[in-house]
């Protein structure tokens, strides 16, 4: 059988095509029948016989940037979408992509250990439903370009027409390059690092165009006269392709975004790779402090949206560099043009779904709720919905497409009017919890899958209570870019608010807090009751956990978390949170009842603002001040309240103050202090005779 396959491989090579085999029947027949077409150098994921060294299914993807003439992923030991993505890219030219599942006729029951990732404990996987299954199997026996060998039947003909010779193949130049189009994009990095006008470069590209080869290319060119090159990239993976081509030198870096933005390293220019795949908030960053950066990432594709990066980050570049440049890598260097896997995997995964684009100016809207099972049956709506998620969220992945049609849990929302979808909402049912588990989560004993918002309020929080309630998690909820900042996120919002007051406790959300998006959920009436003491590695961002209840009486419940959160918030300052922006720390103030300053700490204060006692004498007293008048703190100047934050909840050096306050010296610090503790104690600006305790009373 492999010498039939290679014969096939060979004709695939000319025309520089790759194929998917589904080999269906039992995982014995079907693994038994997949090791017959093994042959060296392939790549087989799941379980599988010795002889082929199989590799576990696991999200790191070591293999991630080879290539293989033969791949085989094995479903029965789940089917991720990401995976299937992934891999995907892995096929050379003339390869195959064998798929092994059970027999067509059992997929809507097939146990798919994959489900596991959409429901809280194990014995309920046989409530989601086999929707993706379904959707699969009809996009796999639709496409001509699928060979499929159901077994035990014998191994069918695999008929090919005798396809001609082309000129898909390119060799490389004097320079490396494969092309006239990445030789242009390698000269346009050289160009970024060396020109004397300082500019950021954005290359885009569909999987397969050779952008990070590109990059690897000019970075070696650069490091030879002797620049030295920053890289980066959502993981250090996601540039194995970049370093392999510049080759290893002492100038060569790779540093997590998060530690560039902490820990600042000189170099003449940073490479960005994946950069859709980053935060915005981050690339925003780097790019107001290395100036010279190179943005390289993919149109479409498991890493990310391109065009959602468009919309993101390449509008806030033009506004911000005018003279920024971009160019597309449009031809496929790894394989032909309209390669048949390529099209295959990326009408199965959605990798190219674009929102359409609805009118600038949105007269109205209205909710309508969409089932998996409607989605399932429309296919234009499915590519509509989850291209709109595609565009406005950058950890859009397609396990969510996965999500959409499968989780049991998950409530889908439209914000639409009869001309067009302007926005997308996915909500999660989470809670109650039943005692025992509950009790075994408080204690830190067990951490189950999902259930986010309960479990947070249990083991991080401590609140035994918070197990008996029934939240819906707005997991996701994008209006499109073109119609944003007009008010329609917070439409969207306050009408799903009133639909489920009849319906949960308590409606909550949990995202990577920007000053931006705690500032919107705020003005929605959303209270923060948990904000994470550590970053989360992929967003470089603190986890804010935010919640409004449903019902009136458990207004009371609410406001005792929120109470506790802000209470607690000093204490966290001044340890895990130390480095927490202070305009983000802002964001989370409010007013709070809160025992009222004794007359020793309204004395210490008058020292201090009146007199020349010092203000580390008097940091107890400052520090309860600012809680007692977290409101006005909330409203002061947003230099002096960063400052009284950054000294007396977060402990920063005198040096530290000085140099990110432009000042000279502790001296003139103090005195900016005294002034700030000042305006903290009378915001209108009446402050004349020491009478303070009378006046701080009020």
């Amino acid at each position: 059988m492999a010498h039939l396959l290679a014969e096939h491989g060979a004709r695939l090579l000319r025309r520089g095509e790759r194929r998917l085999l589904l080999l269906t029947g039992s995982e014995a027949a079907c693994q038994q029948n997949a090791a017959a077409l093994w042959i060296r150098d392939g790549l087989w994921l799941g379980a599988g016989p010795e002889m082929v060294t199989p590799q576990a299914m696991q999200q790191t993807m070591p293999w991630l940037g080879q290539e293989y003439p033969l791949v085989v992923l094995n479903a029965f030991s789940g089917l991720s979408p990401d995976l299937l993505g992934a891999v995907g890219g892995t096929v050379r030219a003339g390869g195959l992509l064998v798929l092994l599942m059970p027999p067509l006729a059992d997929w809507t029951q097939f146990p798919d250990p994959d489900y596991r990732r959409y429901v809280s404990q194990p014995e309920e996987m046989n409530r989601c439903y086999p929707h993706f299954l379904q959707r699969l199997q009809r996009l796999l026996l639709q496409d001509e370009a699928v060979w499929h060998w159901a077994l035990p039947g014998a191994m069918p003909a695999f008929p090919l027409p005798d396809l001609p010779q082309t000129d898909w193949q390119m060799l490389p130049d004097a320079s490396g390059c494969l092309g006239a189009e990445q030789h242009r994009i390698c000269e346009a990095v050289q160009d970024c690092a060396l020109a004397p006008r300082r500019y950021p470069l954005v290359i885009m590209a569909d999987r397969g165009r050779g952008k990070s080869a590109a990059l690897g290319l000019a970075a070696r060119r650069l490091l030879a006269q002797g620049k030295r090159i920053i890289v980066t990239a959502p993981s250090q993976q996601s540039v194995r392709t970049l370093m392999q081509f510049a080759g290893q030198h002492e100038h060569l870096c790779f540093f997590s975004p998060e530690a560039l933005l902490e820990q600042p390293v000189a170099g003449d220019l940073l490479l960005i790779d994946e950069a859709a795949a980053i935060p915005a908030a981050l690339l925003r960053r780097l790019q107001q402090h290395y100036q010279r950066v190179v943005y390289a990432t993919t149109i479409h594709g498991y890493e990310g949206s391109g065009h959602g990066f468009e919309l993101r980050m390449c509008r806030w570049l033009a506004r911000q560099w005018p003279s920024w440049q971009q160019y597309t890598l449009k031809k496929p260097l790894r394989w032909a043009e309209q390669d048949p896997l390529e099209t295959l995997l990326a009408r199965i995964l959605l990798l190219d779904a674009d929102a359409c684009a609805p009118p600038a100016r949105v007269p109205g809207g209205y909710l309508q709720a969409i089932t998996s099972a409607q989605l399932l049956q429309d296919e234009a709506l499915l590519r509509q919905i989850f291209g709109l998620l595609v565009l406005a969220h950058y950890q859009t992945s397609p396990t969510d497409l996965r999500l959409l049609l499968d989780c049991p849990d998950i409530e889908i929302w439209l914000w639409r009017d009869e001309a067009a979808i302007y926005g997308v909402a996915l909500l999660m049912r989470e809670g109650p919890i039943a005692a025992a588990l509950a009790e075994q989560i408080w204690a830190g004993r067990r951490r189950p899958r999902g259930q986010l918002l309960p479990q947070t309020l249990l083991a991080h929080c401590g609140y035994r209570e918070a197990a008996a309630y029934r939240y819906l998690r707005v997991m996701r909820i994008a209006v499109h870019p073109l119609c944003q900042q007009q008010g329609l996120g917070s439409q969207f919002i306050a009408a799903l608010t009133e639909h489920y007051r009849a319906h949960a406790d308590f409606l909550g959300c949990s995202f990577a807090a920007t000053p931006e998006l705690l500032q919107f959920w705020c003005r929605q009436g959303w209270q923060a009751v948990r904000l994470g003491l550590s970053k989360d590695v992929a967003t470089g961002c603190h986890a804010a956990v935010l919640l409004t209840a449903l019902r009136p009486e458990l207004q009371a419940q609410l406001r005792e978390w929120q109470q506790l959160f802000l209470q607690q918030l000093p204490v966290w300052l001044a340890h895990s949170l130390q480095d927490l922006p202070a305009d983000m720390i802002l964001s989370l103030l409010q007013p709070q009842p809160i025992l009222p300053l004794t007359e020793q700490e309204k004395n210490d204060l008058l020292a201090f603002t009146d007199h020349h006692r010092s203000p580390d004498h008097c940091w107890p007293a400052i520090s309860r001040a600012l809680q007692v008048y977290a409101g006005t703190l909330k409203h002061m100047p947003a230099e002096q309240a960063a400052l009284l934050i950054q000294r007396f909840w977060q402990g920063k050096s005198w040096s530290w103050l000085a140099t990110h306050h432009r000042l000279t010296g502790q001296k003139a610090v103090v005195q900016q202090l005294r002034m700030a503790v000042k305006k903290l104690l009378f915001p209108a600006g009446s402050y004349g005779s020491p009478d303070l305790t009378e006046r701080a009373e009020k």
